[in-house]
Order: C-alpha cells, then structure tokens, then sequence
C-alpha cells in the first residue's frame, strides 16, 4: 500500500468524524443556573449538574455547603442557599467538588466510584483501574 495514498484515506476518515465527538473530553459540568430571592440563592439545574457529577446528593451537598461556607437544603429540583452567591463563584465550587471527587487523579476520566474501606474513603477509577486515598 501506498503510504501518502494512506495519508490520504486517513485525512478523508478524520474529515467525517463530527466535531462534538472529536472534543478531547466527554465530561462537561454543565454551567450553574441560579435564582434569587432576596438574599437566597437557588440553583435551578442542581439535578443535571448532580446527574453529570453521578455522585450521591448526601455527599456533594455535605461537601459544598462545607466549602461554600453555608447552610442549604434541596428544595424540589433545585439546591436552596442561605446567602447570594454568584454563578461564577458556584461554578468554581463545583469544579474543585470535580476535581476531588469525580475525577480520576491518573487518567482524568470521570468514571469513578467512591469506596470506603474502614474509615478510608477511595476514589477508584473504572477506566484505568487506579484507586487514590481521598483525603478530607
């Protein structure tokens, strides 16, 4: 076979690929949406951004009220807080729970389990296999 004939095939190949699969990273937390009322803040999407995060809601409230510094309950589909945070700053809180909690410290790929060995809790990953101490 013909290399630069390969070359060719393979340019072709790559052209047909559709442009959100060629996205180096599948796993998008989806941006907060919030409400207010008064000096509350409401995140509305706070299922889909669970859904994405495929965590126990216990455990990621727990852990971001604990970071936001606050108090907050779910309130029908939505994540009540008792204090006016903007999206941005809820956006970063979300993506350090991400980064702790979700994603795999080796492959950087979201498809992680928590398991909890005695007192220990681990993150392991499905993808590569690796398991890493989570430290609180």
């Amino acid at each position: 076979m013909d290399l630069n004939n390969y070359d060719d095939l393979l340019n072709k190949a790559y052209d047909k690929i559709p442009e959100n699969v060629k996205q180096s990273s599948r796993f998008e937390i989806p941006k907060v949406e919030v409400r207010y009322e008064g000096k509350n803040t409401y995140i509305t999407n706070f299922n889909k951004i669970l859904n994405t995060l495929n965590r126990d809601k216990k455990h990621f409230i727990g852990i971001f009220l604990k970071t936001a510094g606050t108090m907050g309950e779910i309130r029908g589909n939505q994540l009540f807080l008792k204090s006016r945070y903007k999206s941005h700053v809820l956006d970063r809180l979300i993506r350090e729970y991400a980064k702790e909690y979700v994603l795999c410290d080796i492959c950087s790929k979201p498809d992680t389990n928590i398991v909890k060995e005695g007192k220990k809790e681990y993150l392991k990953c499905t993808a590569c296999g690796a398991r890493t101490e989570i430290k609180e």
